[in-house]
């Protein structure tokens, strides 16, 4: 039997099948949209809590990037990075006191960074896990992000609670004793990147 046909029919066969599968990639990355955070048009706070006066305050430098297919939130990927020394809470020696090694220790830890590891959610409602590094130490985090995805914009909300000892800030005082708890929370608003 002549082995000439049945090899082009198999080579046939495979080229088919290698075709399809590049026009599936290329469908799936065409259908991934990146949007870009604008730090002008967005807010990122925090509160601590102690005896005397609490210490409300927001972060004014930050930047980040959403990917997704705007179909399937299960598929975003979030990245993004805060400067630390841009902390501000309406008093100067407050703010300088964060900024020291009781506590965000900027000198050393100028950024805090934000890396997502899975999406898990549908709708507009999603539990974003990631990585948090804040003063050196990497933590998972689980983040409830509310999410409104349109063609050219897209704005997540969100808050969620952390333990600042377990991130090293282990400063406290007899006199004004300062609460473990700290509660973050966001509006991010951005804007899709052309492709």
């Amino acid at each position: 039997m002549d082995a000439g046909p049945l090899r082009r029919l198999v080579a046939a066969l495979l080229l088919a099948v290698g075709a399809a599968a590049c026009l599936d990639v290329a469908s799936a990355d065409a259908a991934t949209v990146t949007y870009r955070v604008d730090a002008a048009a967005s807010a990122l706070t925090f509160l601590g809590t102690s005896r005397l006066v609490n210490a409300e305050g927001r972060f004014h430098r930050f930047r980040g990037e959403v990917t997704l297919d705007p179909s399937n939130l299960a598929t975003a990927r979030v990245a993004l990075s805060i400067e630390a020394a841009s902390l501000d809470t309406d008093n100067d020696l407050r703010d300088q006191h964060l900024r020291s090694d009781a506590f965000f220790w900027v000198e050393r830890h100028p950024v805090i960074a934000f890396e997502s590891a899975r999406v898990e959610g549908a709708g507009g409602r999603a539990n974003v896990v990631g990585r948090l590094t804040l003063r050196g130490v990497t933590r998972e985090v689980l983040v409830p992000v509310e999410i409104e995805v349109g063609d050219r914009t897209l704005v997540a909300r969100g808050a969620f609670e952390l333990r600042r000892v377990e991130y090293g800030m282990t400063y406290q005082s007899w006199l004004n004793p300062v609460g473990n708890v700290v509660r973050i929370a966001f509006t991010f608003r951005a804007t899709r990147v052309a492709p």
